[in-house]
């Protein structure tokens, strides 16, 4: 025993040990090797070279007139639903049909409404018979007058049942609600309706609606009200007037405000739900401001930056603007007219990355 014990100690601990040490040295090598990958990495990063141009800030007098984008949509729409239960008798109308309000669309089958209403209409008739004969026979003591009241009660309750009924069976005749186009026809001849299926969809497109929405430098200039003219893709060389009808008081998650403009369909170029085009806000105020390319901007325009060249070195820079056109923006604050604005070549940079700037 004690002679293996020698053998561990002289010949076994000592590799063991050489082995551990061995292992440590690999390990901080292969440590060392990453991080000096990590610092080229790094170097490299700072000593590449991007080539830019650039423009300077211009001062412009610029108008504080904008356009935006936005969709028609009807003034007044209507989704409208069976009322009642019963399987269609008949189905009056198809999508795109115009109807006038009040005009039948469909009946619902109403047979067993017209049994029930019989029947509600004998138990009626039967109950006043009854009031009559015990308002005779209280005043010979052959009733009560608890029996009287009772009896009221069920004259009462036959009355009712009298007008639900009849209730349902003006709803088996589904009439238009508003004057419109039928659209989204769901049902058909024969099919079961129960309560809350949906039957159709009326649009009255004689008003239009178009949505936009406004940026907070755009929406504080806009006034319920105001006159603006509508220009549709569809007819590119007419031009319709519209009012502002409502701007919403709150602005959504994109920090924009949803405006609507309501205007009359014109009859000569009638346009339908969901085509699109621009509307022109015009002020007749002109005013002189410092004014970049669209192009030069980074990111959104609810968080503006842009890249400034100093030296040779970008550097990137938050602004604010104002009035935005087709192909430049008014900046407000952050840049001056002598600062180098970056206008090509932002896609490849980052904030201190090394640029050359090119003609």
């Amino acid at each position: 025993m004690e002679k293996r014990k020698g053998i561990f100690r002289r010949i076994i601990l000592p590799i063991l040990i050489a082995v551990v040490i061995l292992m440590l040295i690999m390990a901080k090598l292969g440590s060392n090797k990453e991080k000096m990958t990590a610092d080229a990495e790094i170097t490299n990063q700072k000593t590449t070279v991007f080539p830019v141009s650039v423009i300077q800030p211009q001062m412009e007098t610029i108008t504080q007139d904008f356009d935006i984008n936005g969709n028609f949509i009807p003034d007044h729409q209507l989704e409208f639903v069976s009322e009642v239960s019963g399987r269609v008798r008949s189905l009056n109308v198809e999508n795109g049909d115009y109807v006038s309000q009040g005009k039948t669309i469909a009946v619902i089958d109403n047979e067993q409404v017209q049994i029930d209403l019989r029947l509600a209409k004998a138990t009626l008739e039967k109950s006043k018979s009854d009031l009559e004969k015990y308002e005779a026979m209280v005043k010979s003591g052959a009733v009560n007058k608890q029996q009287v009241e009772d009896m009221k009660m069920q004259v009462r309750s036959a009355e009712s049942n009298v007008q639900s009924l009849q209730r349902q069976l003006r709803l088996t005749n589904i009439v238009a609600p508003i004057s419109g186009y039928i659209s989204n026809v769901s049902i058909e001849k024969g099919s079961f309706l129960a309560p809350g299926t949906p039957i159709a969809k009326i649009i009255d497109i004689k008003t239009l609606k178009m949505s936009v929405k406004l940026l907070d430098v755009q929406v504080v200039r806009v006034r319920n009200g105001q006159k603006v003219n509508i220009v549709p893709d569809l007819y590119k060389n007419e031009t319709i007037s519209g009012t502002v009808a409502s701007i919403s008081p709150e602005a959504d998650g994109s920090k924009k405000f949803d405006t609507e403009i309501k205007f009359v369909n014109p009859s000569k170029t009638p346009l339908k739900s969901g085509m699109s085009g621009k509307v022109k806000f015009e002020f007749g105020v002109t005013k002189e401001a410092l004014t970049i390319p669209i192009k030069c901007l980074i990111g959104s325009v609810k968080n503006p930056k842009v890249y400034v060249v100093e030296g040779n070195t970008a550097k990137l820079v938050s602004i604010r603007i104002g009035s935005i056109d087709d192909d430049k923006l008014e900046v407000v604050s952050g840049l001056t007219s002598s600062m180098k604005v970056v206008r090509t070549g932002q896609l490849n940079l980052s904030n201190g990355s090394k640029v050359s700037i090119i003609q």
